[in-house]
């Protein structure tokens, strides 16, 4: 060990009587340049550089523009680290033109679809945050201060509750005891779940568009309901209300007002195509609620419709959701 503490000490000290730098090798064996108490087993005040056989070398600047630094030399190319890579890099700022993450097809295996991910998107609590100051440990007190105002009106997670919704999306730092985000796994989560509100928004509009033919056609006369003038139920201010709640996905109420001296008062259920599903009597005169358990039917939408004395009052349309 005492052999290769003199050669290493008998290279610099070559290096260095040129530069009339000052080499410094202490009883402990540790050696300082420009150190004259040098701490570490190499202690070294100012810059330097590492040069590699290709030519390419790194520099090392204990005190560029008042922060030390590490950068490739004037090529201005160079890697940290190779195949294996770094456990963990600490930071407060990363600037780079682009992050690439390793996401070959080859080193992937036991690979399934995300399946729904929309009802745990709505889980999620974006909020904006201020960092606390004491994270930021830099003796220099303008670069503390810049540290500080950067990480005021923060967004994101709070990495406990996304625990327990993604957790593959949260990391433990068992070094630190803290979680951290990892935000770039957020984006085949939302792919999936926009593909699945697109896939709702297309039902839905297809649903409107039915309506529209069924509807505003008066299509209505496949659910075999005599379609008559509404003008005298009209005086006696029949009327039928939008259920409530809409969409719905358990059950909705449907109010409805039928005059005194009316007839036989139905409200039917019918399906997009006009077909009849269910029908409810409706026994009683003025103010009436009807209400429609959602597990009679399956999930979309649907129609229905007031019929007074064998006449269509009004039709509306509900959406029962899952």
């Amino acid at each position: 060990m005492k052999k290769l503490i003199v050669l290493f000490v008998f290279c610099f000290g070559i290096l260095s009587i040129g530069a009339n730098a000052q080499l410094k090798v202490n009883s402990s064996g540790y050696v300082g340049i420009n150190q004259s108490n040098p701490l570490y087993n190499l202690d070294w005040s100012g810059n330097g550089r590492f040069k590699g056989s290709s030519g390419d070398s790194f520099i090392f600047d204990t005190n560029y523009l008042g922060v030390p630094v590490i950068y490739p030399d004037t090529d201005g190319s160079g890697s940290l680290g190779y195949i294996n890579g770094f456990e963990s890099i600490y930071g407060h700022v990363v600037t780079a033109y682009y992050f690439a993450t390793l996401s070959d097809e080859t080193v992937k295996e036991n690979i399934v679809n995300l399946g729904s991910t929309l009802d745990k998107i709505v889980q999620l609590r974006g909020v904006r945050y201020d960092l606390k100051s004491e994270l930021f440990k830099t003796a220099n007190e303008k670069i503390k201060a810049s540290q500080i105002a950067e990480g005021k009106d923060q967004i994101g997670f709070l990495a406990q509750e996304l625990k327990d919704i993604f957790p593959e999306l949260v990391r433990y730092d068992s070094l630190r005891n803290q979680y951290g985000v990892m935000y770039d796994r957020m984006v085949p989560i939302l792919v999936e779940a926009m593909k699945e509100q697109q896939s709702q928004i297309d039902a839905l509009k297809n649903q409107v568009a039915a309506i529209e033919v069924n509807c505003c056609n008066s299509s209505l006369k496949s659910a075999s309901i005599a379609t008559g003038t509404t003008t005298d139920l009209a005086e006696n201010k029949v009327q039928l209300d939008q259920n409530i709640p809409n969409p719905f996905s358990k059950e909705t109420k449907i109010g409805c007002f039928v005059p005194e001296g009316s007839g036989a008062s139905v409200l039917y259920i019918y399906n997009m195509n006009g077909t009849q599903l269910q029908q409810y009597s409706i026994n009683g005169k003025g103010k009436q609620t009807v209400t429609i358990n959602g597990n009679s039917f399956q999930p979309g939408m649907y129609l229905y419709a007031l019929v007074i004395d064998g006449t269509e009052v009004d039709t509306k349309r509900m959406i029962l959701t899952k």
